[in-house]
């Protein structure tokens, strides 16, 4: 650098010499302070720039020290047996996992295919006839106001109900519309959910039903 430098230090004392030899006015005094001034602003700016290529430099030895450091420490590589076994593992899985499906369409297969239980008919209803008075006799009439109030209709039964019931186990995602419909198109039955209520009294809301919940489903046809 001292050398790059000493053209411009050389010509700079020539010009001292040269003012020293020859009367200068003020106006060349000047520029040639402002020149001397430019000059060490441009030297002050060359070494902020060699400080910062100093300092980059100092910065990727580090990062080169660091990649190498990586690059030579012992790595952890799998062997061959182990991705051996491993494959061997997965196809261990995938094997089990073919035999629970297959499993699974077996069981609905049998589920299908087995018969609807029946279901024995309730007892019918036992008739309890009127009791008398203590003397065996009835009641005196017209002692007293004559009853104008209208009997109560009997409640509505609802539909009838055959003998032979399905029992299905509620789904997760299953609604009961959706299960009627799947066991009318397959078992060809004309179930309606006033029937399903019928047939199972616990239901108070059909749209809130739980997973795993049994559901007797009447084989009306």
């Amino acid at each position: 650098m001292r050398a790059r430098w000493f053209p411009f230090l050389a010509g700079l004392a020539f010009s001292f010499r040269h003012l020293l030899a020859v009367d200068v006015d003020a106006e060349d005094f000047r520029r040639l302070v402002d020149r001397v001034a430019a000059q060490e602003e441009a030297i002050e700016t060359f070494r902020s720039s060699v400080s910062q290529l100093r300092n980059d430099l100092a910065r990727l030895r580090a990062e080169n020290d660091k990649l190498k450091a990586q690059l030579d420490a012992p790595r952890n590589y799998a062997t061959q047996d182990q991705i051996t076994q491993l494959g061997q593992q997965l196809k261990e899985v995938e094997k089990n996992r073919t035999t629970d499906k297959q499993q699974i369409l077996d069981a609905l297969e049998k589920l299908k295919a087995a018969p609807p239980v029946v279901v024995p008919p309730p007892p019918a209803p036992v008739t309890v006839p009127p009791t008398r008075g203590s003397a065996g006799e009835k009641p005196p009439t017209g002692s007293g106001p004559a009853n104008t109030e209208k009997p109560t209709p009997p409640a509505d039964p609802g539909p009838e109900l055959p003998s032979e019931f399905y029992e299905h186990v509620l789904a997760e995602g299953e609604t009961l519309g959706a299960v009627l419909e799947a066991y009318n198109k397959t078992h060809g039955l004309k179930v309606r959910l006033a029937h399903v209520l019928k047939a199972n009294p616990s239901i108070k809301d059909p749209k809130r039903l739980r997973v795993g919940q049994k559901i007797r489903i009447p084989a009306v046809k």
